[in-house]
C-alpha cells in the first residue's frame, strides 16, 4: 500500500470515527425521505449513513420513474434503518463513472461507506427490500 492509499485510509476511518455518534442521528432526519444527492454530496452522504441506497436515475427514463415511487415507499418502511438518495445521472456524471453504471435505474448499495451491491432495473418492491436487508 502506497503512502498515499495510507493516509486516504487513515482519514477515512478518523472520519468514521467521529461520525460514528452522528450515524443515527442522520439516518433518522431522514427518516421516510429520498435525498437529493449530487456528485458533490455523495461521498459525505454515503459516509455519513450506515446503510445507503442511491437511486441513479434520469427524468427521460420510464423504468427509473416505476422505479422512484417503490424508493419513496421503501424508504418510509425502512426509515431508521437505511439512508435513501437519488442521483439525476443526467446532472452528475462522475458518480456513474466512478462505478460503471452502463444502464439506469441502478440502485447501489453501500454499508460503513463500502460498496457492497447494486441493483439493475426496475424490480419489485419486495425483491429490492430483500436485497437491501441481508445488509441490515
Amino acid at each position: 500500500m502506497g503512502e498515499d492509499e495510507e493516509l486516504a485510509l487513515i482519514r477515512r476511518k478518523k472520519l468514521e470515527a467521529l461520525s460514528v455518534g452522528t450515524q443515527k442521528k442522520d439516518v433518522s432526519k431522514l427518516a421516510g425521505s429520498v435525498q437529493e444527492i449530487t456528485d458533490k454530496t455523495f461521498d459525505q452522504f454515503v459516509k455519513q449513513n450506515m446503510l445507503v441506497v442511491i437511486d441513479c436515475w434520469a427524468p427521460w427514463c420510464g423504468p427509473c420513474r416505476a422505479v422512484a415511487p417503490k424508493i419513496e415507499e421503501l424508504s418510509k418502511e425502512m426509515a431508521g434503518k437505511v439512508a435513501f438518495g437519488k442521483l439525476n445521472t443526467d446532472e452528475n456524471e462522475g458518480v456513474p463513472m466512478r462505478f460503471n453504471i452502463s444502464a439506469i435505474p441502478t440502485l447501489l448499495v453501500f454499508k460503513n461507506g463500502e460498496f457492497v451491491d447494486r441493483v439493475v432495473g426496475a424490480g419489485t418492491k419486495e425483491f429490492m427490500k430483500t436485497k437491501f436487508e441481508k445488509h441490515l
